[in-house]
């Protein structure tokens, strides 16, 4: 039965595993398709924890599709999001977090996966201790985080003549972080300082691909004003990206086993990417209030200008973020980080009724969402420069709920010279933007509203794909355990030379509570 408790002092737990059955039916209102008919059978648990010590949220679900006719084959699918903060001592605790979900791997990079045959379960996640204490007027923290991200892939990638961008197996990726300062006027007068230093890492299993991150910088402080004040740094930076060479066959051409290379792991070990030199950077922070926090910086790393900034405003039942980035990546390291950057006490989750999976962000009001869909589009097993911006709008106000998040970003790839599936210096751009609304008719119905859309602008022989569609579902409450829904949606998706599909689909179920 669900656990729902909530105690004087403000500690919170609520666990709600449950079974669902659904009825789906899709099919084409535009272009060649199949009318597809299947059975989804889900089980899954909903639960939110927060006491002194321990905070935590998960929302996790397994689907399991029974296709109706030889055109629906039968499908598994697990897909959630999870995190988890446990205070273990004064100033010191340990942070955990996972996500589970799937994409596509037809060549259609960002598109939705409706019951598509092609497709790719991906995992990730992540765990670490992080500490923080006050000695005297200064400042120490520290932290550490293990991550590791997978794709498992249901098809060979060889097919159709579609490129693919270069297949992710997976990684282990650690981040190492501390730092020692003091706020302005306590040590010095009129400044504040910090000394920081970091380690990231990340190894790859495609070509045995390692990445090294290794730098050490000072930040200054200086109020000019109660709420402004001058901030920059200056520091060293070496970063080292190196990978062995394929096996190459009878025609010399690189071995691929299920869209791989397989590697040469008797060859040495080629440096790809080397940089090592200062780094520098300057701007303003400003804190009108301790809910508004806007931080801009320009400066010179990875051989040129960066440009970077932040907004930040926190309010008693919703929040912002905007963010714009400028940093070397990998898919590996991008897709852990943002799992690491989930935080708070609750989460909404919008899933796609239709196929259980989770529709791109995870909302929420107390700042700690997070979107995925810029990550999950065009999967590679490439390092790129990665700059964009990416917002959040988050709000739970009486009935309603509401939730936008969008961006932009550009990936700049890291390869070596030669490599035929994504060349050195080329670069893709993806546009991506989501919007749930949710509203409480009562205290047994409910209805929200999601829509969606993303365009992958891809680099080289690869396809361009736009895709877009809204869902809309209705639930009651039957009983106090027992719940029915209904959906209806629109999916369509737009290739380079292929003709647009648009997809109308429908759902009815029921879902039983613990």
């Amino acid at each position: 039965m669900p656990a729902h408790a909530q105690s004087s002092d403000g500690k919170r737990l609520n666990v709600t595993p449950y079974l669902g059955v659904d009825q789906v039916v899709t099919g084409p209102i535009k272009g060649e398709g199949d009318v597809l008919t299947y059975t989804n059978v889900t089980a899954g648990v909903t639960a939110e924890v927060k006491s002194r010590r321990v905070e935590a949220v998960v929302d996790l679900q397994y689907n399991h599709s029974f296709g109706w006719g030889s055109q629906t084959s039968d499908q598994d699918v697990i897909s959630g999001v999870a995190h988890a903060n446990v205070n273990l001592a004064p100033g010191l605790s340990l942070m955990s977090g996972g996500l589970a979900t799937r994409v596509r791997t037809d060549g259609l990079s960002g598109a939705s996966t409706q019951r598509d045959s092609f497709s790719s379960q991906v995992w990730s996640g992540y765990v670490g201790p992080s500490y923080t204490t006050q000695i005297g007027d200064f400042n120490v923290n520290g932290s550490y985080r293990l991550g590791y991200t997978r794709v498992d892939d249901s098809v060979n990638q060889n097919f159709g003549g579609l490129q693919s961008n270069g297949a992710f197996a997976d990684s282990w990726t650690h981040s190492l972080l501390g730092s020692v300062g003091f706020a302005p006027n306590t040590v010095l007068p009129g400044i504040g300082l910090t000394a920081s230093a970091g380690y990231d890492r990340e190894e790859a299993s495609q070509l045995d691909q390692r990445f090294e991150d290794l730098w050490g910088r000072v930040d200054a402080t200086v109020p000019v004003s109660p709420t402004l004040a001058l901030v920059g740094g200056v520091g060293y930076e070496k970063i080292e990206i190196s990978q062995r060479s394929p096996e190459l066959d009878a025609n010399g051409m690189p071995l691929v086993r299920n869209g791989r290379y397989v590697t040469d792991k008797s060859s040495p070990r080629a440096l790809i990417y080397n940089f090592d030199d200062i780094i520098w950077d300057a701007g303003v922070l400003w804190r009108p209030s301790r809910r508004t926090t806007l931080q801009a910086r320009v400066g010179e790393r990875y051989g040129g200008m960066t440009y970077q900034g932040s907004f930040l405003w926190q309010g008693r039942d919703s929040s912002v973020a905007i963010v714009v980035f400028d940093g070397i990546d990998s898919f590996g390291r991008m897709i852990n980080a943002d799992v690491a950057a989930l935080s708070g006490s609750s989460f909404d989750v919008a899933r796609n009724p239709f196929t259980g999976d989770i529709t791109g962000c995870a909302f929420s009001t107390t700042g700690g969402g997070q979107c995925f869909n810029d990550a999950l589009s065009g999967i590679t097993d490439a390092n790129f420069r990665y700059r964009g911006v990416s917002a959040q709008y988050s709000l739970r106000r009486g009935p309603w709920g509401w939730g936008l998040g969008g961006g932009y970003s550009q990936r700049k790839f890291i390869t070596p010279n030669g490599q035929t599936v994504l060349i050195r210096g080329s670069r893709d751009e993806n546009w991506y933007g989501n919007a749930s609304v949710n509203y409480a008719i009562s205290s047994s119905d409910s209805i929200d509203l999601v829509t969606y859309i993303n365009y992958f602008d891809a680099s080289g022989d690869r396809l361009d794909v736009l895709n877009y569609g809204a869902f809309t579902s209705y639930y009651k409450n039957l009983s106090r355990r027992l719940a029915a829904s209904a959906s209806l949606g629109l999916d369509g998706v737009k290739a380079d030379d292929f003709d647009t599909i648009i997809s109308a689909m429908g759902q009815v179920g029921l879902r039983y509570s613990f």
